[in-house]
């Protein structure tokens, strides 16, 4: 019998739905992980890069292409109708995802997790904290309130008829009021170690900021080109999110080689080589990837993204939101991998 079941759309949830899975011993076996899988190519190509993975843990992963409009999108549709239908607890990877809040109304759970979706998870603590609709701080205010997203709202917000848990690897901030935290330590993909240290060059993890507007695609190109200048030879880990039209600039500087990887970065670098020195711009890199990578040696940077970046319709909640990242990564359990 399944009693768990967790609704995912990227790779990189499905890795914290599969972490999740393996912190809670007790529903190992009895999990199902679906993911609604996205559209893009690349998406996908590490989506099958984790399932692979994740073959050592007893979890059933289904791959619903539910945005597909054939015979192949309707049946699996109807799958995950009738797994959130019979769920005992409905684990989320993105709790802002259109899509999972129009499921939400199916389930008679009265155990929700979100598993963490990066730094978005403060922005849905946030949320909840004090009642606003569930939407991104890229859209909010932009138009009115869905009535999905304020139904969501509701229907996360902790209860004596409903439980929450928010599982994330985050320092503060990512747990609302009467909701319980649980750690994400990492340990299954820690636990896939299988690389060496390479001292010949640097990494540097790509950000989906220039494509999602937040800052300028000159300023971001021209600041890779100036780490290259810095510290030698890089391997450009690119985001996924990443355009075509970046990387074709990015893959044109000197003394850079840009890499497409096939799984997340968290398991990308453990698959390795990986550099002895990691440098990340603010993303969730900059608290995922010091628990991942401890005791191996390696040193991870974070780079702040200068004010002059920002594109000009870029609000002061999101520099602030990217600030907070910044100013995170100063301390010693974040930025210090040894």
């Amino acid at each position: 019998m399944i009693d768990s079941v967790a609704l995912v759309e990227s790779p990189t949830q499905l890795v914290n739905a599969l972490e999740w899975v393996h912190a809670s011993a007790e529903t190992a076996g009895r999990a199902r992980v679906i993911v609604l899988a996205p559209a893009d190519e690349h998406s996908v190509r590490q989506i099958r890069g984790v399932v692979e993975r994740a073959g050592s843990l007893a979890v059933d992963i289904d791959v619903a292409h539910v945005r597909r409009r054939s015979v192949e999108g309707v049946r699996a549709l109807g799958r995950v109708v009738a797994a959130v239908r019979r769920a005992q607890r409905v684990v989320v990877g993105d709790p802002f995802s259109g899509m999972i809040q129009s499921l939400l109304p199916l389930t008679r759970a009265r155990d929700l997790v979100v598993v963490d979706d990066g730094t978005a998870t403060w922005e849905f603590a946030d949320c909840i904290e004090h009642g606003r609709p569930l939407e991104r701080w890229r859209i909010a205010g932009a138009s009115p309130a869905s009535r999905r997203a304020t139904r969501a709202t509701n229907r996360f917000t902790p209860s004596p008829e409903c439980a929450l848990t928010v599982f994330s690897c985050l320092p503060s901030g990512a747990v609302p009021p009467g909701a319980a935290l649980a750690r994400n330590d990492y340990s299954w993909t820690r636990g896939s170690w299988s690389t060496h240290v390479d001292d010949t060059r640097t990494d540097v993890v790509g950000t989906s900021l220039v494509d999602s507007g937040v800052i300028d695609h000159a300023s971001y190109v021209g600041a890779v080109a100036d780490l290259a200048a810095q510290l030698g030879t890089l391997r450009y880990y690119a985001h996924r999110r990443e355009s075509a039209a970046v990387l074709e600039e990015i893959s044109a500087l000197r003394g850079l080689e840009v890499v497409r990887p096939s799984l997340p970065i968290e398991l990308a670098l453990t698959s390795g080589p990986v550099a002895r020195r990691v440098v990340t711009f603010p993303s969730t890199a900059a608290y995922t990837l010091p628990i991942v990578l401890a005791g191996s040696g390696v040193r991870l940077e974070v780079r702040r993204i200068d004010p002059s970046w920002f594109t000009p319709g870029t609000t002061e909640h999101a520099r602030q939101f990217v600030a907070r990242i910044a100013d995170d990564a100063k301390l010693p359990d974040v930025a210090e991998v040894a």
